[in-house]
């Protein structure tokens, strides 16, 4: 059994074991395919007499710390064949990714598991984050529909506004992910796996072409639900414009007629629900924003939140983040923790992988 890194040549044969896990070969294809920090060298496999029986996929990321720029390497695409697990062939391939993870100069890294007992052997820890459910978006008040002007989202059109909605306000939370133009264009071709409903919302009449973008949402079918996965707005004056914006998600998902003008419901709706019962829940995240959950009641929307332990970081190089973090590096690991564990704290849905 060798445990390596994965050959270009291999790619396939890398995508047609992912296969295995849930059928559907093309959810992995896409961010191989999309993702401008795909590297050969960062996807580990487990080669067992020419036959790829075990691989897990590091993916490079940065995002905001303290307003500065951060390395992860962020842990995805783990599988073992069914008839070689129990043999500690997956348990190779993650201490491999463990070394090369330090080795590639990554500060921290994240992932997503259910197994979080085995991820802990390698010195990942849970994080609790929260969830929201708004059960029903679609009885929103919005005081005067006229006003809003909501469009699918057209990148030609919207993206540089969207961009900056998402640089000033993501921008603004700890460990959200940075993208760059090339890193947006990326994300909208795998993120949605692979169609969203995109979603923007100007103030004023649809006539007047120079009304900026106020507020934009991303929403998808997500395990069984209607999820938000991603969300901005211009500024506390924009928080009218989002509300409309879930306002408008909460009817598709619900398979309501549209308040608006412009009736985007219709089979946009295929989209939240992908087939599922119309419902009148939404998930997504709004613990870090308390003003717009403030607001969001005010006008109407019941929000829970549940906690999910499933979030699972591990600080690689804490000598590099002491600078960032103002603290010595022997502080690092429980500072960076708790700030982790901050409702404050935001890593979007969109940016999972």
């Amino acid at each position: 059994m060798e445990v390596r890194a994965a050959r270009a040549s291999e790619r396939e044969e890398v995508l047609d074991l992912l296969a295995e896990w849930y059928g559907d070969r093309n959810f992995f294809a896409r961010y191989n395919l999309n993702d401008p920090t795909f590297r050969d060298d960062l996807c580990m496999v487990a080669d067992d007499a020419g036959r790829l029986v075990a691989t897990a996929q590091i993916f490079d990321r940065t995002v905001n710390l303290n307003g500065q720029p951060v390395r992860l390497g962020g842990i995805g695409s783990v599988f073992t064949t069914e008839s070689c697990r129990g043999r500690g062939i997956g348990s190779a391939v993650m201490e491999r990714a463990v070394t090369t993870i330090r080795g590639e100069g990554f500060e921290f890294s994240m992932l997503f598991a259910e197994r979080t007992d085995f991820y802990a052997r390698f010195g990942w820890r849970c994080v609790s984050r929260l969830f929201s459910a708004i059960a029903d978006a679609a009885a929103i008040k919005i005081d005067r529909p006229d006003d809003f002007e909501l469009a699918p989202f057209d990148p030609a059109r919207d993206l540089a506004e969207v961009a900056a909605i998402h640089r000033a306000y993501s921008g603004a939370r700890n460990f959200t992910a940075i993208r760059n133009e090339a890193d947006w264009r990326a994300n909208l071709r795998f993120a949605g796996n692979p169609d969203e409903h995109f979603v923007v919302c100007r103030r004023g009449k649809s006539s007047d072409s120079l009304n900026p973008t106020a507020a934009y949402a991303r929403a998808i079918w997500f395990h069984g639900v209607p999820m938000v996965m991603e969300f901005g707005y211009a500024g506390a004056g924009a928080i009218d414009s989002l509300l409309a914006l879930f306002r408008h998600l909460g009817e598709a998902a619900a398979g309501l007629p549209g308040l608006f003008s412009r009736d985007l419901t219709g089979d946009r709706s295929a989209l939240i629900l992908n087939g599922g019962a119309p419902t009148s829940l939404l998930v997504t995240h709004t613990a870090h924003d308390p003003l717009f959950e403030s607001r969001a009641r005010a006008a109407g929307a019941t929000i829970f939140h549940h906690e999910d332990n499933l979030f699972m970081w591990n600080v690689v190089a804490p000598e590099r983040l002491a600078e960032p973090l103002s603290i010595s590096a022997d502080s690092v690991d429980e500072h960076l923790f708790a700030m982790l564990a901050e409702p404050a704290s935001l890593y979007w849905t969109a940016d999972r992988f």
